[in-house]
């Protein structure tokens, strides 16, 4: 009887976890939709902001 209680324990902390994450995502989304509408996120680099942090940076380091 003590494994069911612990697994029904165990499954409810992981539900409640999920649940405030999907909350806290949601609240994260509205912020962005009511004061950041046309913001974005910078997820790629290009090429030659790359080859200039290389040479000003790494280049540099390496010699």
């Amino acid at each position: 009887m003590d494994a069911i209680i612990l697994t029904a324990k165990v499954l409810f902390s992981l539900a409640i976890l999920l649940f405030l994450g999907v909350l806290f995502f949601s609240y994260l989304k509205y912020l962005k939709r009511t004061y950041y509408p046309n913001w974005k996120f910078p997820d790629y680099i290009s090429v030659g902001y790359a080859e200039y942090l290389y040479k000003k940076y790494i280049r540099r380091t390496v010699k």
